[in-house]
């Protein structure tokens, strides 16, 4: 009725509002300065006509006027219209279409055209009536199809399973889900690692660690021992990291991986075991105690307290007693005093005027003359 009827505003065609659902609002009754009240009668007048020739009910209490683009949908399903950008739409048919500057409707996402101007370009809504996408999938669920995708959500900074619904050319909407475990994710996931270079990957102190000691096993004893390099290790992502994401499917799943136990695994039989002998994680000391050793690039190195080497005559060495460790001997307090390779030559040389300094600076520790011969004495940690 209020298609075929005049309009039931007052006013100029191109100024009055768009919207179709405040015109069945005017017709129940509810009040508006701009309402022809003769068009008001007429209108309401021929939809209870309309009503009585099909045999319905006409309660106007009943009337849901949110409900009036869903209804105008099931009429015009082809003039169905989705927002591109403010007061541009785009109709189902591909073809484009507008609503004035000002009118509320041109900021909703999804309107039914029902009065167009005629341009099959451009072409101007008149009277429309906006609705939901889940209107719109909900009448025409059998067109609507569904479009699933693994992306990373930069926002979020995880993995996401993107569900598009989609009608011809229109995007109807995006929902983001938890993905599911499987050969997709797991793909996904390895494709995140490739993309951060490893950095998305949670690196421990003790894996960082084992992954130089397996390096420089490479760079002095040769291609026997893996390749554990950047590129190396994304050259190889598909065999030594995706077996272990079967089940994965978020970033947190990446951080618990135990980069450890992978390292390990590329040591094949008996370099696992002869990795301890070749590049040690510590250096043991006269004194009962045990430091890290750094494997870098230069020259293997470990910080000592000069005290806890007092009883060690041998330098300390590494790859099979090739390669000296480079010792960076510290005080009392664990400040540099001495940096050596030469732990001997240090003793019989150097020791001399810096046992002065040190026996200056802590009198009461024993500074003896000839550490290499010395007792060990172990130190309280501070």
């Amino acid at each position: 009725a209020l298609l075929d009827d005049r309009d039931v505003l007052r006013g100029r065609s191109d100024e009055l509002p768009v919207d179709l659902a405040l015109r069945v609002g005017i017709v129940l009754g509810r009040g508006d300065d701009r309402a022809d009240r003769r068009a008001v009668e007429s209108t309401h007048q021929r939809a209870h006509d309309i009503a009585r020739r099909a045999g319905i009910p006409f309660d106007t209490d009943d009337v849901d006027i949110e409900r009036s683009g869903a209804v105008l949908l099931l009429a015009y399903p082809d003039r169905l219209a989705g927002r591109r950008r403010p007061g541009q739409f785009q109709l189902r048919t591909g073809h484009g279409a507008m609503i004035p500057p000002g009118d509320p409707l041109g900021d909703e996402p999804f309107v039914i055209a029902a009065d167009l101007d005629g341009h099959r370009t451009r072409a101007r809504i008149r009277r429309a009536a906006a609705l939901s996408a889940d209107d719109v999938a909900a009448a025409l669920a059998d067109r609507t199809v569904e479009e699933r995708r693994l992306v990373w959500d930069g926002t979020r900074d995880d993995l996401v399973l993107e569900v598009e619904r989609r009608l011809d050319g229109l995007r109807l909407g995006v929902q983001r889900r938890r993905p599911e475990p499987g050969d997709e994710a797991t793909s996904a996931l390895t494709a995140r690692v490739r993309a951060t270079r490893l950095g998305v990957l949670s690196w421990s102190p003790a894996a960082q660690q084992l992954r130089h000691r397996i390096l420089f096993a490479r760079r002095t004893l040769g291609e026997a021992w893996p390749e554990v390099d950047d590129d190396a290790l994304l050259t190889g992502l598909d065999d030594w990291l995706a077996p272990y994401l079967a089940g994965a499917t978020s970033r947190a799943d990446l951080e618990r991986i135990d980069l450890g136990v992978l390292l390990r695994n590329l040591l094949a039989w008996p370099l696992g075991a002869e990795l301890d002998d070749v590049a040690p994680a510590s250096l043991a000391l006269p004194t009962g105690r045990s430091v890290p050793i750094a494997y870098s690039e230069e020259a293997p190195s470990a910080a000592v307290r000069v005290q806890d080497l007092f009883g060690l005559a041998k330098h300390p060495t590494v790859a099979g007693g090739r390669i000296p460790i480079v010792l960076q001997l510290l005080s009392p307090a664990g400040r540099p005093i001495q940096i050596t390779s030469d732990l001997p030559g240090f003793w019989s040389g150097t020791w001399a005027d810096v046992r002065k300094e040190v026996a200056g600076r802590y009198p009461k520790h024993q500074w003896p003359r000839d550490p290499g011969e010395a007792s060990p004495r172990r130190l309280k940690d501070r």
